[in-house]
């Protein structure tokens, strides 16, 4: 396995990365995850009544 150093004893490319954080995906505010799913269910529902009715 190759290691880049950034100089001659100093932390390698590897472990500087793995100091990285990066946010969660579920982070995310939940709040638009619900409202999405509600308006895909309000117009699925929608579009099964309209094709019942007419």
């Amino acid at each position: 396995m190759i290691y880049f150093t950034e100089a001659l004893g100093g932390p390698s490319y590897i472990s500087a990365m793995s100091q990285q954080t990066y946010p969660a995906p579920f982070d995310s505010d939940i709040r638009i995850d619900y409202a999405l799913i509600a308006i895909g269910v309000g117009a699925a529902v929608f579009a099964f009544i309209y094709l019942i009715l007419f």
